[in-house]
């Protein structure tokens, strides 16, 4: 049994609510994908990466041929477009494999999430601490600080 790498992201990662998935066009016109596939295996790549994205963890699919051939679109013709389609990506620890640039664009689009929250959450703060201020009576104070 070959060692495996244990996965690239937290097991939790969850992009669902994320309906856009950041495509590096320079990156993809230029790869041996776009250059040296057929156009079957070019869609069924992309469809993976697309899967991969709504995934759980986010950047990765399931090791399974039948999921995998379903959700790639390639079907009955999946054997054909298999090694082209999963170009990028490598199977790791628990299983699943995950295609090093989704995971790469997922990483960062959460940690891009988790600023935005702190950043809101930094105006909430300051914008209660401001009508706290601006309270005139008891009562105002206590509804603010509720």
């Amino acid at each position: 049994m070959r060692d495996l790498p244990a996965p690239p992201v937290p097991a939790d990662l969850d992009l669902r609510d994320f309906p856009f998935m950041p495509l590096d066009v320079l990156r993809l016109r230029d790869s041996d994908l776009a250059t040296l596939a057929s156009g079957d295996e070019f869609k069924a790549a992309v469809l993976l990466w697309c899967a991969a994205w709504h995934q759980v963890p986010a950047g990765s699919v399931p090791n399974d041929e039948r999921w995998l051939a379903r959700h790639s679109g390639a079907g009955a013709a999946w054997k054909r477009v298999r090694e082209e389609a999963l170009r990028g990506f490598e199977e790791h620890s628990d299983g699943r494999l995950y295609h090093n640039v989704v995971v790469e664009k997922a990483l960062n689009s959460w940690q891009r999430k988790g600023e935005q929250k702190v950043r809101t959450l930094k105006a909430r703060v300051a914008s209660m601490a401001k009508r706290l201020e601006a309270a005139t009576t008891d009562e105002e104070r206590s509804h603010v600080q509720a």
